[in-house]
């Protein structure tokens, strides 16, 4: 049995036209699994009703779970209308049920929340799932009318996790073993439709696997299952060279290495979940990302090993940055400080975009939020911090050692007036990252972009 497993994100969810387009997709695959997202900007306002009820705001996140169910419930009524079949209002009696009850839960959820006054990250996580739980179900119901033998599959059966709310760890173990199910399944002649980016922790409560989490339970659910391939279809035709939504000059890219595609994620391309590639590149599994709107375009494939003889193979940009400099005092040893600044990083198991070091200063780029005055605060005890905020880091993947001095040359001609903060570039990886400050950000990737990629035909 050759399982493809096959992803649809929030935009191939967004209305009954595309999850008309998602289900005639499936139908050519004869032995499909499929894992979804929840409708276009469902995630969202889910997480949003949740701070509402936090603040005590009750009816404004009351009404924005109403907004929620009467969308799903238009999109259905859609859907059905176009695609008329005997079992029709038995379909629709069936998704309305489940909406108001998946409704009802979320409308506790948040009474509870604005009861406790706090939005907890587990309360959280339970919340946020809510639009994966209803979008699933209601699409394998729609897939009834056109006669597919669609099955809805809960996530929680499948997608065991640690209760590391908001990032939860998968237990490969307990995955592999109840994705065994699926099989089952496929041989009876159903379509397994499940709900990504959360799973169940082992007490049961829900988890999520963090942003474009979808993604990572398709690579682990193929994993597990040893899929033939794992397919993300998506609304461009690929990994671009850079983010075409800012670079419309960008091109997608053939094929790729797991290696790049997994830092072009972690850098801040949105197309994957920087650890979707982890249990396919373990199994030597194929990914393909594909546009759904143009099914015809081949897309990327990403594989194990990908040689290239480009300059650079792709940029990409994180906003929302900030630089946090620690020095040492001087009654601190050069190797017992750094010991205790990464200490720091390592509890909170934060990501690290770029990081510069001296025997009593460290210099590092990560993500602006809520953790930094509580970072800054423990790193007092190390040594005097500075924060500066407002930065942005631009990230060349696939870089060729070979030039890496005509590299950082041509970069830096580029920049202009923009200033740079830190640079870096690492040799093994093929990396390298520049923090500049966020307003100047997208300007240098586009000049960078254009300079060198002005001759490359992909």
């Amino acid at each position: 049995m050759q399982i493809n497993v096959l992803k649809f994100g929030g935009t191939s969810m967004a209305d009954h036209k595309t999850w008309k387009q998602v289900l005639e997709i499936i139908q050519k695959y004869e032995w499909p699994v499929v894992v979804v997202s929840a409708t276009a900007r469902t995630t969202r306002q889910l997480v949003e009703a949740a701070q509402l009820a936090s603040k005590g705001k009750l009816e404004e996140a009351f009404e924005i779970s109403t907004s929620i169910q009467q969308r799903h419930s238009k999109i259905v009524e859609d859907f059905l209308q176009e695609n008329p079949h005997p079992k029709n209002k038995l379909i629709k009696d069936s998704c309305d049920k489940h909406t108001a009850a998946k409704i009802s839960k979320l409308n506790k959820l948040l009474t509870y929340t604005r009861r406790q006054k706090t939005l907890s990250p587990q309360m959280k996580d339970a919340i946020s799932a809510i639009g994966e739980q209803i979008s699933s179900y209601l699409l394998a119901q729609c897939g009834l009318a056109l006669d597919m033998l669609t099955q809805h599959i809960e996530a929680r059966k499948l997608i065991k996790t640690d209760n590391e709310y908001g990032r939860a760890n998968p237990n490969r173990l307990l995955i592999n073993q109840r994705c065994g199910s699926l099989e089952t399944v496929l041989e009876s002649g159903f379509t397994p439709i499940i709900g990504g980016f959360y799973g169940e922790a082992p007490d049961k409560t829900v988890t999520t696997l963090g942003f474009e989490g979808s993604d990572y339970t398709a690579s682990l659910i193929g994993g597990a299952v040893g899929a033939e391939t794992i397919e993300i279809w998506t609304d461009v035709s690929g990994v671009y060279t850079g983010d075409p939504r800012f670079i419309t000059e960008a091109k997608p890219l053939k094929e790729m290495s797991y290696f790049d595609a997994t830092e072009m994620a972690y850098f801040g391309a949105k197309v994957l979940h920087p650890s979707t590639l982890k249990p396919a590149q373990e199994r030597n599994i194929p990914v393909f990302v594909k546009n759904m709107f143009k099914p015809e375009d081949p897309g990327t494939k990403i594989v194990r090993d990908s040689d290239h003889d480009l300059e650079v193979l792709a940029l990409s940009f994180k906003k929302n940055m900030a630089t946090v400099t620690v020095s040492a005092y001087e009654t601190v040893m050069g190797y017992s400080f750094l010991t205790k600044v990464f200490a720091v990083l390592e509890k909170h198991r934060l990501a690290v975009d770029a990081v510069n070091t001296t025997e009593a200063s460290v210099t590092i780029a990560l993500s602006d939020d809520e953790i930094l005055d509580k970072l800054s605060k423990e790193f007092i005890e190390v040594g005097t911090v500075s924060i500066e905020k407002g930065k942005g880091v631009l990230t060349l993947i696939g870089c060729s050692i070979y030039s890496a001095d005509a590299l950082i040359e041509s970069v830096f001609s580029s920049l202009g007036t923009a200033e740079t903060d830190m640079i870096s570039f690492t040799k093994e990886k093929r990396i390298l990252n520049l923090v500049l400050n966020e307003n100047e950000l997208v300007d240098v990737a586009r000049t960078v972009h254009a300079k060198l990629f002005k001759n490359i035909l992909l």
